[in-house]
């Protein structure tokens, strides 16, 4: 009996600390992630942005978003769509310039123009900009973390560029 209560308050426990839902991407960003693996398996100093979506519920929203925000170990502090849109579209240039051969360079700013379109895209129902300028994100060290909130579908999207290792 003692066995069956602490697996019951394990269970409770687990699923309080996942009660966000992690939702798959729309088919653009799926075709994007692929196309975006090939791009970076062939220019290793260049990282995509990765996109993250949460699906909360208003009463769970600020505390999901805290949850998240603590089991990341993020600093946050208030951004903009601009700033966040300056930071990493100039990180991905960035990473562009370190290349040389004119056809690289073509492939790999066609690519950060299909994230730029995709973050173009989300833009709608966004609000609530916070960023963390230091995170670390596997492959990556040196990344950055945007987190921002479509109150009236209440998510959580979580945008991340860094350098890859």
């Amino acid at each position: 009996m003692k066995f069956a209560s602490v697996f019951i308050f394990i269970l409770s426990f687990s699923a309080r600390l996942f009660a966000m839902t992690e939702l798959e991407p729309a088919a653009s960003l799926k075709a994007l992630r692929t196309e975006c693996d090939r791009v970076e398996e062939s220019f290793p100093d260049f990282a995509c942005l990765r996109f993250e979506f949460y699906q909360s519920s208003a009463s769970e929203l600020q505390k999901d978003l805290d949850e998240l925000t603590e089991l990341n170990d993020w600093q946050l502090r208030a951004a903009s769509w601009s700033s966040m849109m300056q930071a990493l579209l100039s990180s991905m240039e960035g990473q562009i310039q370190r290349y040389d051969d004119a056809d690289h360079i073509q492939i790999m700013q066609q690519t950060k123009s299909k994230n730029h379109w995709e973050l173009l895209r989300l833009k709608q129902g966004l609000e609530n900009f916070w960023v963390d300028p230091d995170t670390y994100w596997f492959p990556s060290v040196n990344a950055v973390s945007f987190v921002a909130v479509n109150i009236t579908k209440f998510q959580i999207l979580v945008i991340s560029h860094g350098e890859r290792n």
